[in-house]
């Protein structure tokens, strides 16, 4: 009979199995050139990594080492249906991520050129060619594809996986390792930033969509900004205009106080969003839980025998025996329940896989460092 593994070590396994398999794709299509326009290698190396690695590979390792189906793999890893308001704030969340991601990848990157370091190019500030098709492809290779498959790689796999070590360990340990995939140092510190952004929207949704709609806003901006800036679209200026606004003439104290500005309105409205969004989707349904208990109870006691074969006095036996055992006495009591699950000490195997995609990824963001200096 095929062992059943726990969930952190199928999702630790399968990770650094990815992470390893990760790194030998990109090494062979480093040395591979393929003959096909550069937007297209681009879409077909991205479709092997975050399809065939990211997506696939997770959702099919994970459910043998787990003996789970794939459908409800994809449970646990959060894909659960979430409304249509919920989705617009996740929206927003986007957009205001991708403008504190450039406030901390500036920051981070004149704070790393102190010590040699160059800014390695973005492949999206490396394209040649500006057509409307050029433009399809970048945004199913940049933000599409990257959005479904490194979410289910590290707010599916990682963090739910994760989740017996405690939600801040798993948040915390989720976002480190999504910055150090990127396996680039200029890009580690506002991944790792971001990538704990979608983690707490992801963990107060109960849904990996919000962390999917959030990491695509973010590249599909960036990409999208790159092509109105050479086709005269709408708004193709505005990253030339707020780039200006950031390192525009004047002394380092006014700049200090920009920087200041910016990064308080955005946590600011960040905070706003993250809070519309926990009432949006946990607190929501808590609500609507506790008023059909109400509404079964007042049922119940104007009418005993209508509920004797009722399935709903089933739900509403097992919703008080849960109220019950977590002394729940109202709504605020009962929104983060799920998240008071007891702390798990890793056993030896799992604490290998864990160091072992720790130093897997630091080794290959170091080595980006190291070629900056070189």
């Amino acid at each position: 009979m095929r062992k059943q593994y726990s969930p952190l070590f199928s999702s630790l396994f399968t990770y650094c199995l990815m992470l390893l398999l990760f790194l030998c794709i990109r090494m062979i299509f480093s040395v591979v050139t393929l003959p096909f326009s550069e937007n297209v290698t681009d879409l077909i190396i991205t479709t092997v990594i975050q399809v065939g690695l990211m997506f696939v590979l997770p959702l099919f390792l994970y459910s043998r080492l787990t003996k789970n189906k794939a459908k409800s793999t994809l449970k646990v890893f959060g894909y659960n249906k979430i409304n249509f308001l919920p989705i617009l704030i996740s929206i927003a969340i986007g957009v205001v991520c991708y403008f504190l991601n450039i406030f901390i990848a500036s920051f981070f990157s004149s704070i790393i050129s102190l010590f040699g370091f160059e800014n390695l190019p973005s492949s999206s500030s490396s394209a040649t060619d500006y057509s409307t098709v050029a433009f399809i492809l970048q945004v199913i290779s940049v933000a599409i594809l990257p959005a479904i498959g490194e979410e289910t790689a590290h707010r599916g796999l990682l963090l739910k996986g994760m989740s017996s070590m405690g939600i801040i360990k798993a948040l915390i340990f989720s976002s480190l390792f999504f910055g150090l995939m990127h396996m680039n140092i200029n890009q580690f510190f506002y991944a790792t930033a971001l990538g704990f952004i979608m983690g707490l929207s992801v963990t107060i949704s109960k849904s990996i969509w919000p962390g999917i709609i959030i990491h695509f806003m973010n590249n599909f901006i960036s990409t999208y900004f790159s092509f109105a800036q050479n086709n005269d679209w709408f708004l193709g200026n505005f990253s030339e205009y707020f780039s200006s606004f950031m390192s525009g003439d004047g002394t380092v104290i006014s700049l200090f106080i920009r920087s200041l500005i910016l990064l308080s309105v955005g946590l600011g409205l960040l905070v706003v969003l993250v809070v519309a969004l926990l009432k949006h989707t946990r607190v929501r349904k808590v609500e609507k839980m506790l008023q059909d208990i109400s509404r079964i109870n007042n049922d119940y006691n104007n009418n005993p025998s209508a509920y004797s074969n009722n399935p709903e006095f089933e739900n509403l036996y097992i919703l008080n025996k849960i109220m019950g055992e977590y002394n729940i006495n109202g709504l605020s009591s009962m929104v983060f329940t799920d998240l008071e699950s007891k702390y798990n000490k890793p056993s030896l195997a799992e604490r290998v896989c864990l160091y072992s995609c720790f130093v897997i990824g630091s080794l290959a963001t170091l080595c980006t460092f190291i070629w900056g200096i070189l």
